[in-house]
């Protein structure tokens, strides 16, 4: 089952990694959606509700300014009025989860300070719900480390000088995906 789900998240992430490669962006919300409710009920088929609960909680404040104009509420909008709920989700999933719930945070931050693109904290935070915990938070971290580094040797042979670059996210979490399963693999 493991590898069947492995084989689905590859596909999905090759598809919108093209997408993002070629455009800078998904063509459909659609396209991290429904994998992030689909990992939400799996998630919870596997008892893991509190993680589900938290991601849940960061989709709605992260949709709050259209929220508050839906109902047209000014106050609704303000991320100060979702904190409180925010940190009561997060005190359910740090129990289950500690790492996963606080990549989980770190990731809608990362969306919320505009470090990251939408569809690619949604599908990181989609990838913590179907393996939480550490090993994939490392295969992140390594992957992203890699490339910035590698782009840094590259920027510095090329141009004489070390600078950032912008990269589509979803080609690394791909091989942050492969890096992990890679890695699984070989300490199982």
């Amino acid at each position: 089952m493991d590898w069947i789900i492995f084989g689905v998240i590859i596909v999905w992430l090759g598809i919108v990694s093209w997408f993002d490669i070629r455009k800078s962006e998904i063509p459909n919300s659609a396209w991290v959606i429904i994998p992030i409710i689909l990992a939400g009920a799996y998630r919870v088929w596997q008892g893991g509700w509190a993680l589900v609960l938290l991601t849940a909680l960061v989709v709605v404040v992260s949709e709050r300014e259209r929220i508050s104009n839906l109902f047209q509420m000014d106050e609704i909008g303000r991320i100060i009025t979702w904190l409180p709920l925010l940190f009561l989700g997060l005190f359910f999933a740090v129990q289950l989860s500690p790492i996963t719930a606080l990549a989980i945070i770190g990731f809608w931050v990362a969306w919320e300070l505009k470090c990251w693109g939408g569809a690619d904290a949604v599908s990181a935070i989609t990838i913590c719900l179907v393996w939480p915990g550490w090993v994939f938070i490392l295969g992140v971290l390594v992957s992203h480390l890699m490339v910035v580094m590698g782009m840094g040797v590259y920027s510095m042979i090329r141009e004489g000088k070390i600078r950032l670059h912008r990269l589509p996210g979803l080609p690394i979490l791909l091989a942050s995906v492969l890096l992990l399963r890679i890695g699984l693999f070989f300490s199982n």
